[in-house]
């Protein structure tokens, strides 16, 4: 099941779950080491910057309900001129950048021990938690309507979703890669900068129509550390071959480089990781990906766009 290119930015909570808000410069990294990260919490954000509904949209908090009435009284806050500002730069905007701002969780904290990471987040319309183990490459994927009690469940390995979730793959073939010398913290981790410019006449250069994007982004700036395993990059739909763990990510969408998608830790807090905090709480049925694919992309995308069809309550596993 191929994604078309909305439907991919609908499935950006796969992504190890990003957050919302602006960036600050960084100070240079220190000379002195600093310890791998192995245990811990961390926290990402995302944003995406010129995008008219982003920060409008960055407001609304999923875990105190409401969400309609939480956008109505932030609309209302709006001055006559800005709301017209708004209206104008949406009427610019791809369906794609729409759709993005509007499913993006804005929010997400990683729980991660050894080989094992539980990521959660809130989006408007749905909740969800992902947890991954490395040692078997296996994982168990929790999605539940934020407005009905609806929800799916399911398990997966990382060669049946690899196709699926990695809708973007930056390889060398189609980019040009460049390892500069910048060095910034992220989150207290020192992190390197990669560039990557899509060649000209690679495949997925051109928008597919009138007012689209590509298929590939024009660019990325990607930032590694050492410091940050590997694994943790497990589910991101952007996939960048990368040997160090990703602390940042920049994507670029058009030539103007007007329409981004930027991700980061925010915080990364090394402590130890219990049991229940790498739990996902599911409920009954639980789906195998690799054998219901379809069911549940109907499902998540029912999710995701208002709550679902209503089904016979849920029971306890």
């Amino acid at each position: 099941m191929r994604l078309t290119r909305s439907f991919a930015w609908s499935l950006l909570p796969f992504t190890v779950l990003l957050a919302a808000a602006g960036y600050s410069s960084e100070p240079t990294a220190p000379s002195d080491p600093v310890p791998a990260f192995t245990q811990g919490v961390i926290t990402t954000r995302v944003s995406l910057p010129g995008n008219p509904y982003d920060k409008l949209l960055s407001q609304v908090d999923p875990a105190k309900g409401n969400i309609q009435a939480q956008l109505q009284q932030l609309a209302g806050r709006l001055t006559a001129a800005e709301q017209q500002q708004l209206l104008a730069a949406a009427a610019n905007l791809s369906p794609a950048m729409t759709i993005g701002a509007m499913l993006l969780p804005r929010k997400g904290t990683i729980y991660c021990r050894g080989k094992e990471a539980r990521a959660t987040t809130d989006a408007l319309t749905y909740h969800l938690e992902n947890y991954f183990n490395l040692a078997t490459n296996k994982g168990l994927l929790r999605m539940a309507s934020q407005s009905t009690p609806q929800n799916v469940n399911y398990t997966y390995d990382a060669a049946s979703v690899e196709k699926t979730w990695q809708s973007i793959v930056v390889t060398d073939v189609d980019y040009t890669l460049r390892t500069t010398p910048e060095t910034v913290l992220v989150a207290g981790y020192p992190s390197q900068k990669t560039t990557y410019t899509l060649k000209p006449g690679a495949e997925g250069a051109k928008p597919d129509g009138p007012g689209q994007l590509a298929s590939k982004p024009v660019a990325l700036d990607v930032w590694t550390s050492p410091q940050i395993p590997q694994s943790l990059n497990f589910a991101h739909p952007v996939y960048v071959n990368q040997a160090h763990g990703i602390t940042r990510l920049v994507v670029y969408f058009d030539k103007e480089r007007k329409q981004q998608l930027r991700y980061e830790f925010a915080t990364v807090q090394v402590r130890p990781v219990t049991d229940q905090e790498l739990k996902v709480a599911t409920t009954a049925p639980v789906l195998d990906y690799a054998k219901d694919a379809m069911q549940i992309g109907v499902q998540a995308m029912a999710l995701m766009f208002g709550g679902g069809p209503k089904a016979p309550a849920d029971t306890e596993e």
